[in-house]
């Protein structure tokens, strides 16, 4: 089941910079255009890129934490069900990444500061807490409406866990590669642009999950 929770936009046109009452992040210099798109649950948010350099499509979901899943498998877990909604067979889903942060470990291992420093973490948060980022890059092949063959879409997805208050924050970032791009493990435009998102990411107010 979805959290019921409204994510409300302070404007509709975003140019580097969005903000809604509980999200927040910003997308760089990049000459990107980023418009709120598609009628959705309350419960997500959906971006395109309107200035035609990318075609990508930012999605913002807060689902209720699954507690059946394992952080090491939280990215398969999550990409799986993106490709069953993008109809994609699962042999035409590739990861090509994966990696799982602890948001309270230290300095000597991958770390919040590194990936997620504008994160501020719930006020509940104890050195017991359970927060991680799973983070993962991978491929699928979809069939657009309308077209006989498949597009590769190169997909940039964190899963935020936050245990304690019940909620995985999904970001997904999906790109439709270029056909002379050439390339087998992903988008190096996503990548930057995902980077980008995830430094200035920010949950504003935890109150608004519910609880």
């Amino acid at each position: 089941m979805y959290h019921k929770v409204n994510i409300y936009i302070s404007f509709i046109i975003i140019i580097i910079i969005v903000q809604t009452y509980l999200l927040s992040f910003h997308i760089g210099s990049l000459p990107l255009i980023y418009i709120a798109v598609r009628q959705v649950p309350d419960n997500q948010e959906v971006y395109q890129d309107c200035s035609e350099e990318t075609g990508a499509v930012l999605v913002i979901e807060i689902l209720e934490y699954q507690t059946n899943v394992e952080n090491n498998d939280a990215c398969n877990f999550f990409l799986k069900d993106l490709g069953e909604a993008n109809e994609t067979p699962p042999e035409e889903q590739v990861i090509h990444s994966n990696q799982v942060i602890n948001l309270l470990g230290n300095a000597c291992e991958m770390n919040k500061e590194q990936i997620l420093p504008s994160l501020v973490l719930p006020p509940s948060t104890t050195l017991t807490s359970q927060l991680h980022a799973c983070i993962s890059r991978g491929t699928q092949k979809v069939k657009q409406k309308g077209q006989t063959t498949s597009q590769c879409i190169d997909i940039e997805l964190c899963a935020l866990r936050l245990k304690d208050i019940d909620t995985d924050l999904l970001i997904t970032l999906s790109i439709p590669r270029r056909k002379d791009s050439g390339k087998d493990g992903g988008s190096n435009v996503g990548d930057e642009i995902f980077k980008q998102i995830l430094a200035s990411f920010n949950i504003q107010d935890y109150s608004l999950f519910g609880g």
